[in-house]
């Protein structure tokens, strides 16, 4: 759908702040359940902490440690639950888990918590884990440091290949059922009831400067970081000024280094992931407690070092260095309030803080696996503060902008482009990226290919993306800014050259398409231009 052009006074059951995942996902669920939702979220959607994860969907093997047993069964759910509803998006991934002599977890407590995580998953189609011995654990990543090697666990989580897109397709789900959303609308004002209730909020539109007021029955609180901020704007603290918990993580861009996701603990007793994602390694992460500027998280120098001693004792790669990383992101997770714990053993599961006689709906401590779930509990709890019937329904619906029952027709079938390639003209690589982006509905940008002039040219010499998708982001997918197209609705902007070859060039057609003067495509052009500059801050700070 096309960005609304105006935000308009109006009266909703729900107003949900904040566009990332959690906030889709429940305006999604609402919006299936037929309540009346508006989703306003300050920057654009996923702009934020779901664009800085380790994209994984996955059931959390180490928080079994933390005896979080219930975490862990739902995640692993929801995992089978991710890869029916958005194949395209949610695959497959083999981890092997490395043990060495000296290590802290030993072959024997890796084949435990491997056999409690296969019994917790639901059915059996996955691939079983298996403990390997080292001879068989470097046939399979010759990368892997040998010395002192005892073996491998082996097991298979998922991959979340473009969380961006993800959170997008729950946007516009929610929108084809009847929600309305707006990017770039911030909220200036709680607006209260004559007895002193949220009752509503002020909302500025950053693209037209239009002020307008949505009456709600319930505000749901998804800011994220932010949440105890819009706490406090709202005059609502019945369970104290703090419940979230700010911890700042960190990924940095590595050369593939291996063909399996490597999971293993640190010297000084973290996890870190090597992910097999793209043409990279991404690595990740660091969990430290956070209180800057949520507007100006990077990565240093400091904390990439970090990661990479720690990479290099499991992996011996001379690209394991500063000079290697192409570029670094950095985000902060909004982790449920426990004081005195460390940062690392701090659940991850998720919460609803409700305040105000349940009228003020609070999300703390979401993990990007869990995002349907805890959508369908708060959307049970909403319900039931309207005295409502209606069950959720987000797990009946596919997540590829079709909307259909999934298993209809089998993923294999569909991600397969052999076929379209003759019948389409374009290349293969283009078509892989067009089933990845777009899942079952990428024949729509075949056909606007074929209707906007140089539809099927490529926007950038190192990437597949066509013009057609620009087209598309800006006629049906809400693009309002550069960064929205290069970042969060093509994999432009996380490729290895982050589309500084292109951005110029895909700038002036973006203009062209959106009315832009020149001193507005100068100020997106410097905006991108400062978005890469913090992805390399590490390399000076």
């Amino acid at each position: 759908m096309t960005r609304p052009s105006a935000l308009a006074d109006g009266d909703y059951d729900v107003v949900v702040i904040g566009g990332g995942m959690a906030g889709a996902g429940v305006a999604r669920d609402l919006a299936l359940r037929g309540v009346s939702v508006a989703l306003v979220e300050k920057g654009d959607f996923a702009g934020a902490t779901t664009s800085r994860s380790s994209k994984l969907i996955h059931g959390g093997l180490r928080y079994l440690e933390l005896f979080d047993v219930a975490l862990v069964r739902e995640s692993l759910r929801e995992r089978e639950t991710l890869n029916r509803l958005a194949p395209h998006l949610v695959r497959p991934l083999p981890f092997l888990v490395p043990i060495y002599r000296d290590a802290s977890r030993g072959l024997i407590k890796v084949r435990i918590g491997l056999t409690l995580y296969d019994w917790l998953a639901p059915g059996r189609g996955r691939e079983r884990y298996r403990v390997l011995r080292p001879i068989d654990t470097l046939s399979l990543e010759p990368a892997i440091r040998a010395e002192n090697l005892r073996g491998a666990g082996y097991y298979v989580d998922d991959l979340l290949v473009f969380p961006e897109r993800l959170c997008l397709e729950n946007v516009l789900s929610a929108c084809r059922h009847g929600a309305r959303a707006f990017n770039y609308a911030q909220v200036e004002e709680v607006v209260h009831a004559p007895g002193g209730a949220p009752a509503g909020v002020r909302v500025r539109d950053l693209v037209t400067g239009r002020v307008a007021t949505l009456g709600a029955r319930a505000l749901v609180n998804a800011t994220g970081p932010w949440v105890d901020e819009l706490r406090a704007l709202a005059g609502v603290q019945e369970r104290g000024r703090r419940i979230v918990r700010r911890t700042k993580g960190i990924h940095c861009l590595l050369p593939r280094l291996t063909d399996h996701a490597v999971y293993y603990s640190t010297s000084d007793g973290r996890m870190i992931f090597v992910i097999p994602w793209r043409e990279f390694s991404l690595v990740g992460t660091t969990d430290t407690d956070f209180d800057g500027d949520l507007e100006r998280v990077h990565a240093t120098r400091d904390e990439v070092s970090y990661l990479l001693g720690e990479v290099r004792r499991v992996l011996p790669d001379p690209r394991v260095a500063v000079e290697s990383v192409a570029y670094t992101y950095a985000g902060v997770r909004p982790l449920s309030y426990e004081e005195g714990k460390r940062e690392s053993d701090v659940s991850r599961a998720h919460k609803v803080v409700t305040e105000a006689g349940g009228r003020f709906l609070s999300i703390t401590g979401t993990k990007l696996t869990c995002f349907r779930s805890l959508a369908a509990q708060l959307g049970d709890r909403v319900m039931r503060t309207f005295g409502r019937r209606a069950p959720a329904r987000t797990d009946r619906f596919t997540l590829d902008g079709l909307d259909e029952e999934p298993g209809r027709v089998e993923a294999h079938t569909w991600l397969d482009v052999s076929a379209e390639v003759a019948s389409s003209g374009l290349a293969r690589e283009t078509l892989e990226t067009l089933v990845m982006l777009y899942g079952r509905a990428y024949p729509r940008v075949i056909d606007l290919a074929g209707k906007v002039p140089g539809g099927a040219d490529r926007l950038c010499p190192r990437n597949p993306d066509i013009v057609a998708q620009l087209h598309l982001a800006v006629q049906d997918e809400m693009a309002v800014s550069l960064q929205d197209f290069l970042l969060r609705r093509t994999g432009i902007g996380t490729s290895r050259c982050q589309g500084t070859d292109c951005a110029e060039p895909i700038g002036r057609r973006m203009g062209q398409l959106l009315g832009w003067t020149p001193r507005r495509l100068e100020a997106e052009l410097d905006a991108y231009r400062a978005h890469v500059a913090r992805s390399q801050r590490f390399k000076t700070a």
